[in-house]
């Protein structure tokens, strides 16, 4: 049975104190996926926080969100009901709100790509041990069904020991004169496909096989209908782990073709991998080859995801951006990531024994965005900061 690291980190609250109240920061995916999947956890949502206090104000309201606001440091010393801040900002402007709420002394959930670099990260992180408090970082997809169960099958030692790491996401793109959020199309803003989607990927691998020691990337634009666009939309990274598995990660935003979608781990003993349905979001399953041959996997009741629809609330959804995040895929994963975190603000065990993601953990996946983007800077290996 596998148990949690975070473990160490646990709030004196008493069980029984009433609902933890939490101010969403972010009024994008912050009001999508963040409220909705607070909400299924049991957390009260007390507030939402943007830069532009009229949007605001006109996003909480159909919600239901008592208050709206353009100050979370005021927001905090008013409102001591709020133990849980969420930062769902632009990952250029996690910094300030994170470290806002860690000098009130509150938990913080922290979205992706956690910083501009791994200095900043690791300042957070430092000021959230400092703090005392529960940290997490936005990794939602460590819940979704299929990789949570393959990360299970992996590290129980089924396939033996890591050989290789495998993963392809290839999407068609959609519309290219639509406009992208400026954090995904400006590469000044750590944004591209790379800090949206690598560092799921990067997450994955980490938590799947281990510390990566070294990396080898390319970081391309393939939408030929975005010339202002500065970010990349397309990297694939070759990498290699403290315990000598290799890996590839690959990810399109815009690739003309089929939609593509495959994870698989090579081991001593066998392999496991992911069989993906045809579409994002369909159906998933794992299996198993090893000398008694192919085998499906069954998946634990725990890990099983219900089914969420898309944001309710059409006239809120607006941009591209909106549409993507309004879907609802990642409502249920984040759901249990904030049911773990409410545990442990709790504390009581976590109703699963898979971590989520600390500052600890995106320290460690800024340090292989960073390698990443200096690898492709440099065409060469770029050895990861550890530690």
């Amino acid at each position: 049975m596998m148990t949690s690291r975070n473990a160490a980190s646990v709030d004196a609250c008493p069980i029984d104190a009433g609902p933890i109240g939490a101010a969403v920061v972010g009024t994008g995916f912050g009001l999508f996926t963040h409220t909705r999947a607070l909400r299924e956890a049991g957390f009260e949502v007390r507030a939402i926080v943007g830069r532009d206090l009229e949007k605001t104000r006109a996003r909480a309201a159909p919600l239901g969100i008592p208050i709206a606001s353009n100050n979370l440091d005021r927001l905090l010393a008013d409102d001591p009901q709020i133990r849980l801040v969420t930062v769902a900002t632009p990952p250029h402007a996690h910094h300030a709100p994170v470290m806002q709420a860690l000098a009130a002394g509150r938990h913080v959930v922290c979205e992706k790509p956690f910083a501009k670099d791994l200095a900043q990260a690791r300042e957070m992180l430092e000021a959230a041990r400092k703090a005392g408090v529960i940290h997490a970082l936005g990794a939602e997809f460590r819940f979704d069904s299929a990789q949570a169960l393959l990360r299970r099958v992996v590290l129980s030692g089924e396939i033996g020991d890591p050989l290789m790491f495998h993963r392809i996401y290839q999407q068609p793109g959609g519309d290219q004169s639509e406009p992208l959020a400026d954090w995904w199309s400006d590469s000044a803003q750590g944004g591209g496909f790379l800090g949206a989607f690598g560092t799921h990927m990067i997450d994955q691998a980490l938590t799947t096989v281990g510390p990566i020691a070294r990396v080898s990337a390319v970081l391309r634009k393939l939408s030929i209908g975005r010339p202002a666009m500065t970010s990349d939309d397309y990297y694939t990274i070759q990498f290699e782990t403290a315990s000598g598995c290799m890996g590839l990660i690959e990810a399109a935003l815009c690739f003309p073709g089929p939609f593509v979608m495959s994870t698989k781990v090579a081991g001593t003993k066998g392999a496991a991998w992911i069989q993906s349905g045809a579409a994002f979001g369909d159906p998933e399953q794992v299996w198993v080859q090893d000398a008694a041959g192919a085998r499906q996997v069954e998946m634990p009741a725990e890990l099983v995801n219900p089914h969420v629809g898309p944001f309710p609330i059409s006239e809120l959804v607006q941009t591209e951006m909106d549409r993507w995040h309004s879907q609802g895929f990642d409502v249920a994963p984040y759901a249990k990531l904030f049911a773990q975190v409410k545990a442990r603000i709790e504390g009581r065990e976590p109703p699963l024994p898979d971590p989520y993601g600390d500052f600890s953990d995106a320290a460690a996946g800024q340090a292989v965005l960073d390698a990443a983007r200096r690898s492709w800077a440099e065409r060469r290996w770029i050895e990861v900061e550890q530690g």
